[in-house]
């Protein structure tokens, strides 16, 4: 009996040795899984959300330097009121949420992500064009980077050299080259740009 009671002692403890290096080997990389998953469908929404920003930023005209009526996308900094327009007046409410985030010279750092609006050189390109970039903070947090336009096109490629918020792609138009892909596929037809 005791013999029994000690082989069953010892299957028990072999079962929950087995039942943890399975979650050991398997749970745990769906976990960091997930959470990349997560940083990167945030990353991709926060980018939406700076394509919404523009479109009412350039709608309400806030800047309009060459006084032709049509307004210009606006800096990461302008949208979020941190910084002053040329006139010297802010936005009346930011655009941009930085809560949660650090906004340092013209990068947010969010949710495991940074952030970049590239404009155009020359009034009449601001008012049709702009550029916002994503990619990650640090190795592990996402494995892509990201880019949407002011027609809402949302494109992506691996991060490669591009993690740290020093590490940013170089200013360019989207998708800079054929390493992109479209993001899952999708086409989207919200321009928020001047036509013409």
């Amino acid at each position: 009996m005791r013999v029994r009671g000690v082989l069953i002692a010892f299957a028990v403890v072999l079962v929950i040795l087995g039942i943890g290096l399975f979650m050991v080997r398997v749970g745990a990389g769906n976990l960091v899984g997930s959470g990349q998953v997560q940083a990167e469908k945030a990353a991709v929404a926060s980018l939406r959300a700076l394509h919404w920003a523009q479109g009412i930023f350039r709608r309400n005209a806030y800047l309009d330097a060459d006084g032709n009526g049509e307004g210009e996308f606006g800096t990461l900094r302008q949208l979020a009121a941190a910084d002053p327009l040329p006139s010297g007046e802010s936005i009346p409410a930011p655009l941009v949420a930085t809560a949660g985030g650090r906004l340092e010279g013209d990068v947010l750092e969010k949710g495991g992500y940074c952030f970049r609006l590239d404009l155009p050189e020359g009034t009449h390109a601001r008012e049709r064009r702009f550029v916002a970039w994503a990619w990650p903070v640090m190795e592990g947090i996402g494995t892509r980077r990201y880019c949407i336009d002011q027609d809402e096109q949302i494109w992506e490629a691996p991060a490669e050299g591009h993690v740290g918020c020093e590490a940013g792609p170089p200013p360019s138009t989207c998708p800079p080259d054929e390493g992109f892909v479209r993001w899952r596929g999708k086409t989207n037809l919200r321009p928020v740009g001047a036509q013409g």
